[in-house]
């Protein structure tokens, strides 16, 4: 199938996702579209909100993580572990091409993807939301990677917010994109456990890689016409950006951020 991937650009995660699904996938990767982040506009807006939420302290050393992380994409041979800091790098590894959409809805992007007559959409953690021009464009619809077994933790870090409400997993699902927010129907899901005493970090590691996993199974499934999609049941929680509150709870489980 001819598939479009959307994303956002990233240091740590990200990347790490977008490898395993370029290097396992047997399908053809038109091109891979990194989004602007409408949450977190501008870097000195996302420190204060992310202050907020957690503090000076993760702040700082999140810094520098992310200076770290740009300085080894920046110099590549200075970097010996393998790995990418930037969906850019993975796509010039592999040869795939790589642009930035401002707004994934705007009439000249929804012409970018009726010129590249794509199969599918594939969207993994983008942000803005997609709308209905966009979503009813491919032949097989869009499809999204979210990080939670759904209909619990639909929007923003499900991740965080498992671990800060004391889950001893955190669920994986693979969705159609409909016009609500993570209410489409499921076609995959799975979970992984949340070790005792672990990083943020190391989970968001984990269900990325098991979300691209479980992508490429979709995939093949949308591709065979097997897919036995169904919608959620039971009542859905919704959650937003990390809250100091909820940031105490999630310590109080005995987890730090990195």
């Amino acid at each position: 199938m001819r598939i479009l991937i959307i994303t956002e650009e990233d240091e740590f995660y990200l990347p790490f996702s977008i490898d395993h699904l370029l290097k396992n996938s047997g399908d053809e990767i038109l091109e891979v579209v990194c989004t602007r982040n409408p949450l977190l506009p501008g870097k000195l807006k996302a420190a204060r909100k992310f202050y907020t939420a957690f503090g000076l302290g993760p702040i700082l050393s999140q810094g520098f993580r992310v200076a770290g992380a740009k300085i080894l994409d920046a110099l590549p041979w200075l970097n010996f572990t393998c790995r990418y800091y930037s969906v850019k790098r993975v796509c010039e590894a592999y040869n795939i091409p790589n642009s930035y959409a401002e707004n994934i809805n705007a009439a000249d992007f929804i012409q970018h993807c009726q010129e590249l007559d794509i199969d599918l959409i594939a969207s993994v953690s983008p942000t803005q939301i997609f709308k209905e021009n966009l979503i009813s464009l491919p032949k097989h619809g869009c499809i999204n990677v979210h990080t939670a077994k759904l209909p619990k933790y639909r929007g923003l870090y499900p991740a965080y917010w498992a671990m800060a409400s004391g889950e001893k997993t955190v669920g994986i699902s693979i969705h159609y994109i409909e016009k609500g927010i993570d209410t489409g129907k499921i076609i995959l899901q799975d979970e992984v456990e949340i070790p005792p005493h672990t990083t943020l970090d190391y989970v968001l590691k984990t269900t990325k890689l098991k979300g691209a996993e479980l992508l490429i199974k979709a995939i093949k499934q949308i591709a065979k016409g097997t897919t036995q999609a169904f919608y959620a049941e039971g009542e859905g929680t919704y959650f937003s950006f990390p809250t100091l509150e909820s940031y105490k709870k999630f310590k109080k489980h005995g987890y730090k951020l990195w």
